[in-house]
């Protein structure tokens, strides 16, 4: 298993590509925690179809903002400030079996950004008060 722990920056900036995956075990399991542009996608994708990697868990991806619905990816088309590969392969990666995204905050509307802000602050509110609520057992 290998994991990813590293900033995001040009030095990174797929990191993990072609060659990387070429050299490593097949079955390697790869999990990226860090920033999206630390794996080339494009790679990523090949090595899952080909069974070079046998899973992956993305909390990241490059383009993750607009990747979001293919109503998005669509728009985007119009858009020259995204890498439409990248893009592409994230939608491919999301829906590959062996292949976990995780959302993180940034992935979510600002409507949802702000329930889920009102939900802690009342939970903390009710803990505060001696009743605390969504208790997970």
């Amino acid at each position: 298993m290998i994991t990813l722990h590293v900033p995001g920056n040009e030095k990174t900036r797929n990191m993990i590509s072609s060659e990387q995956f070429d050299r490593m075990r097949d079955g390697a399991i790869l999990i990226n925690t860090a920033r999206g542009s630390i794996v080339d996608h494009r790679a990523l994708a090949r090595a899952l179809v080909e069974g070079k990697i046998a899973a992956a868990g993305l909390d990241v991806l490059p383009e993750e903002p607009v990747v979001r619905e293919e109503a998005e990816l669509l728009r985007s088309v119009y858009e020259s400030r995204h890498d439409l590969n990248n893009l592409l392969a994230g939608q491919v990666l999301i829906h590959l079996r062996n292949v976990i995204v995780t959302p993180h905050s940034a992935f979510n509307t600002r409507e949802a950004v702000e329930r889920i802000l009102e939900t802690t602050v009342d939970n903390l509110a009710a803990y505060a008060e001696g009743r605390p609520r969504n208790i997970a057992a």
